[in-house]
């Protein structure tokens, strides 16, 4: 069970390159101004977010402020064709666990990430007029 000698010879000169390089820091790049954006734009759309787990990986943890329940909250993001997790997803069975959402802003287009977050915002502010950036 060996990996292809073209694939391996391609990712070798993809790396002495600098191909790799470049392209892992351009990707740095471009998720590091999608999660500023999403982190705006929850600032905007609730009074204190707390959002944790921005700095690992591709995912923040949103924390919802008392009386947003989760499993609604997510219904209402599904309702806006957004797919989003609870926290429940990740939790072991019966442990308790603050209501929030695993908010996953990678995964958008680049030109559907500027709607997603909008979507996001307005299920946040149920009611109000669509206002994040």
């Amino acid at each position: 069970r060996h990996g292809s000698s073209l694939d391996e010879l391609t990712l070798a000169e993809f790396i002495t390159s600098g191909g790799y390089d470049r392209h892992v820091r351009r990707s740095r790049l471009r998720y590091q101004r999608r999660r500023d954006r999403l982190i705006t734009a929850l600032a905007q759309a609730l009074p204190d977010p707390r959002v944790t787990g921005v700095a690992a990986g591709m995912h923040a943890v949103l924390h919802l402020p008392p009386g947003m329940g989760e499993a609604e909250t997510v219904a209402a993001a599904a309702a806006r064709g957004l797919v989003l997790d609870g926290m429940r997803d990740y939790r072991m069975p019966g442990m308790d666990y603050p209501e929030a959402l695993v908010i996953g802003y990678g995964t958008p287009p680049a030109h559907a990430f500027t709607t997603a977050v909008a979507r996001l915002c307005a299920v946040l502010q149920p009611g109000q007029p669509i206002s994040c950036p």
